[in-house]
């Protein structure tokens, strides 16, 4: 029974069905996830099951696992450690997209001829990297990365980043990361002709609130309301055409990497541990319901009946102490004396009627 149902749970779940995702797929697929892990944990109990979250869920089933005598604890830990990686993911993900909304609406204050790429996907085969934006002006062409975090932040002179707080978080090496950047948009560049023009590369910080330290002087940071000022403020030798700005966006955009990649959290996995754990309470709590179904009227009566003979007050139980062998004795010897009194008058009447005595 068990089994049925982990199995009817997975056929029930469409979402990440694919090998591979585009970055921009991603998204929306694990909120298609969320919605099947709401909708098949409250199956109609709720109304207005879009407004639940996946915290929601793992609420309710910690609660069923109690109600349970805690049949499902090992099944539960797993599924809400998987849970919070998904969660991260998702926040991560709808984070990076406002930030990049905000970087891009600050594009629009440009004041150079521009044309802004956005989430220019790159690959040589062994490395791949994504371009949050690409702005191609007359000076140059800027690698735009933004960084949309609540955390302080430092670079230190090697180029490593760190969120800072009560201890320091290592990030990555941002250095690096832009140098891959700029090493495959270079490439492309030289494979169409174009490898003279100027890339220089920004990291905006969409949050103006935070504090950013940057011991790297190479690398040039802002913040997203100075974004436009500092591209506008490239003053390079170099001139690039309006045609030769439109080639350029058409060479990068034939050079995007179409590729898909598999996702980086095992959704599959997440699937089969959410239907087992489901299955389980369900069929734990199916049980519980049976043995507390309420009792109808004639089994009530039927009890009651049992019940009052056993306490003595029914005809049956009446009759049964009745014929007992000791109550059998004493109706006997009640009986019995009652005929020997009877017998002794008969004679004594019969006697007087004679006249005797």
């Amino acid at each position: 029974m068990k089994t049925q149902s982990v199995e009817e749970l997975m056929e029930c779940m469409k979402s990440f069905s694919k090998e591979g995702y585009h970055k921009s797929e991603l998204l929306s697929e694990m909120f298609a996830l969320q919605q099947e892990i709401v909708e098949l944990t409250f199956s109609g109990e709720h109304a207005a099951t879009a407004e639940l979250k996946i915290w929601d869920v793992e609420k309710h089933l910690e609660q069923l696992n109690e109600e349970c005598g805690h049949v499902a604890d090992e099944e539960l830990q797993k599924f809400m450690e998987s849970s919070k990686i998904l969660c991260n993911l998702i926040k991560a993900e709808i984070s990076g997209n406002r930030g990049e909304y905000k970087a891009f609406k600050t594009l629009e204050y440009l004041q150079s001829q521009n044309r802004v790429m956005r989430n220019v996907e790159l690959s040589d085969g062994e490395r791949r990297t994504e371009l949050d934006a690409l702005v191609i002006t007359p000076k140059c062409l800027t690698i735009v990365e933004v960084k949309n975090t609540s955390k302080n932040i430092l670079i230190d002179e090697d180029g490593n980043y760190y969120r800072t707080g009560e201890f320091l978080k290592w990030d990555c090496n941002i250095t690096e990361k832009m140098a891959v950047k700029e090493e495959l948009l270079r490439k492309v560049l030289e494979s169409a002709g174009y490898g003279h023009i100027c890339i220089r590369s920004v990291v905006v910080f969409t949050n103006n609130r935070i504090e950013v330290q940057n011991k790297f002087p190479q690398l040039r940071t802002c913040f997203v309301n100075h974004l436009a000022y500092v591209i506008d403020g490239f003053r390079l030798d170099e001139n690039i055409n309006a045609d030769e700005i439109d080639n350029i966006q058409n060479v990068v955009e034939m050079a995007v990497c179409k590729e898909v990649y598999p996702f980086e959290f095992d959704a599959r996995q997440y699937q089969k541990d959410f239907a087992n754990l489901l299955a389980t309470l369900e069929y734990a709590k199916a049980k519980l319901d049976v043995r507390d179904e309420p009792v109808s009227e004639e089994q009530h009566a039927k009890e009651e009946c049992w019940n009052n003979g056993k306490a003595g007050n029914s005809f049956v139980s009446v009759m049964r102490k009745v014929f007992l062998p000791k109550r059998i004795r004493q109706v006997g010897g009640v009986v019995a004396a009652v005929a020997v009194t009877v017998v002794s008058g008969a004679l004594v009447a019969n006697v007087i009627d004679k006249g005797g005595f």
